[in-house]
């Protein structure tokens, strides 16, 4: 390898006073990246296909050519057995000799079992930071996987078992096992990926939530209509979950100098200004005062809670308002919740790439570039969503979703990759502020719906709820384009060195293939 196969790119001064160069094209960094879209992928599934499971699990409608019999405190005699159920029904499949249950849950109910999720997520979110902060984000994800996996994988048996209150109880065990998925990818985006591909590298890895999304709504629709049943679509989000496990645990690292090609990975520096971020060279110490008394950390926050609030209601309503108002079939409804991911996955890809390419050629400033990007992804969903609860035409309304999923997925390249503008070092741990005060909406957001939609099939409920949504949405950006900032805060810098580290002393860094 020659000089010429390297660019050299200037360095902040306060960083870490060295010149680096940058090695382009394919390397260990984009293995990385594809291990991190999977990770998100896998989670997603197995997080978010109960929007549409939930449906088939609830359903008091006859699939197929199964004959669907009610039972409410009495006695069911199948194979010369006899079973007591209460408050349940069965779907009894004559040509396969197999039998579903069909559960009798109010909507409230349901909307508990759907936020259960979130109380686990919102629990756990400051200390898997602190994890992530301390030991980088391959070990919180892999606990992820594993325990996500395990759950999905026995969740049919033990809602058997124990009802709704059991899948409730699953439920938090995943969201407590998912809360460091963010704060995890954030800390590894931080140490893995230069300045200049950070709009681009960051969308695509956060595509893994689109796609994870878009594969639940469909196996769960497909599944939920199938002889299979509901319980399939358990069964396989867990499977996957410990097949990335599996492939994480193997060629993943924490950062490069983990990799377990370190002979030519430890050398790599955060490029384009940016601190060095690397196990063995800083020692992290969270600025609590410095990041709590910060308008520009505040105004990543508010954007923070209005688009994850925002797309928790579209994966976990929408599917529900498609099958209730729009009248859409199970499968279908499955496949017509999928189709808005299924754009966010372009738009979050191409938004990323072209931020990166308007700001590295000094067309858009970076504070300009996440302002557009994340006002577009915020403001256009807003009036996409007030319209869809004015529509009863089934085509309009999943274009109004279409346009509205598709434009919030460039929030990625807007205030989810200013955390790292702000502070690289502490990425994961302004992550997992940002996810615990977001989480503290998603809680409460089943109990506001439950109170507003008393009657599914009522859109004047689902009206008014949606419009509390949109006003949330505005209001977030408004704050988010007044104050935030894509400067590197001074509090950045609050590390310590080690000063037997090689790197230290270097006066320039080969980045070689990460």
């Amino acid at each position: 390898m020659t000089e010429k196969d390297y660019k050299k790119v200037p360095v902040d001064d306060k960083a870490v006073h060295q010149e680096a160069v940058l090695q382009y094209g394919y390397g260990y960094r984009h293995v990385q990246a594809l291990l991190m879209v999977l990770s998100l992928g896998v989670g997603y599934m197995a997080r978010a296909h109960l929007g549409v499971t939930i449906v088939a699990m609830t359903s008091t409608k006859a699939r197929h050519s199964e004959a669907l019999e009610t039972i409410a405190n009495s006695t069911l005699r199948f194979d010369n057995t006899t079973t007591l159920v209460q408050n349940a029904s069965y779907n009894l499949s004559q040509d396969e000799g197999t039998m579903v249950k069909v559960y009798d849950w109010p909507k409230s109910t349901q909307e508990m079992v759907l936020g259960a999720f979130f109380l686990g997520y919102g629990t756990m979110m400051f200390p898997t930071g602190l994890v992530c902060q301390r030991w980088g984000g391959k070990l919180p994800l892999q606990v992820a996987l594993l325990v996500n996996g395990i759950v999905s994988i026995f969740t049919p048996w033990l809602t058997l078992w124990g009802g709704w209150r059991a899948l409730a109880g699953c439920r938090v065990a995943q969201g407590l096992a998912q809360a460091g998925y963010y704060p995890a990818l954030h800390s590894l985006l931080a140490r893995w990926v230069p300045l200049s591909e950070r709009g681009s590298l960051s969308s695509y890895v956060y595509t893994g939530s689109v796609l994870g999304t878009v594969v639940a709504f469909q196996v769960g629709g497909v599944l939920g209509a199938s002889s299979w049943g509901w319980p399939a679509t358990f069964w396989l989000a867990g499977t996957l979950c410990l097949l990335v496990f599996a492939l994480l645990t193997v060629f993943g690292a924490a950062s490069p100098a983990d990799h377990k090609n370190s002979s030519k990975t430890k050398r790599t520096s955060f490029l384009d200004g940016s601190m060095m971020v690397s196990r063995g060279l800083l020692k992290a110490r969270m600025p609590w005062r410095a990041v709590l008394t910060s308008r520009h950390t505040w105004a990543a926050f508010a954007a923070h809670v209005g688009s994850g609030v925002t797309f928790v209601f579209f994966f976990t309503q929408v599917p529900t308002y498609m099958h209730a108002v729009l009248r859409v079939d199970i499968k279908s409804s499955g496949l017509l919740s999928s189709l808005p991911y299924i754009a966010s996955f372009f738009s979050t890809v191409l938004g990323g790439y072209f931020s990166d390419f308007l700001t590295n050629r000094n067309i858009l400033s970076i504070k300009n570039a996440r302002i557009i990007c994340n006002s577009i992804g915020s403001v256009v969903p807003a009036a996409a969503t007030a319209a869809v609860s004015f529509t009863g035409s089934v085509p309009l309304a999943v274009g109004c979703f279409v346009l509205s999923l598709a434009t919030q997925g460039l929030v990625h390249t807007g205030w989810m990759v200013n955390y790292m503008d702000l502070a690289p070092n502490f990425s994961g741990g302004l992550m997992a502020i940002g996810n615990t005060f977001t989480n503290v909406f998603t809680v409460l957001m089943p109990l506001l719906v439950s109170a507003l939609v008393t009657d599914v099939t009522n859109v004047y409920q689902w009206r008014i709820l949606m419009f509390i949504m949109v006003g949330l949405i505005f209001f977030t950006n408004l704050f988010f384009v007044m104050f935030m900032s894509a400067d590197t805060q001074h509090w950045n810098d609050n590390v310590e060195e080690k000063q037997d580290d090689p790197l230290n002393n270097s006066k320039q860094i080969e980045v070689t293939k990460c």
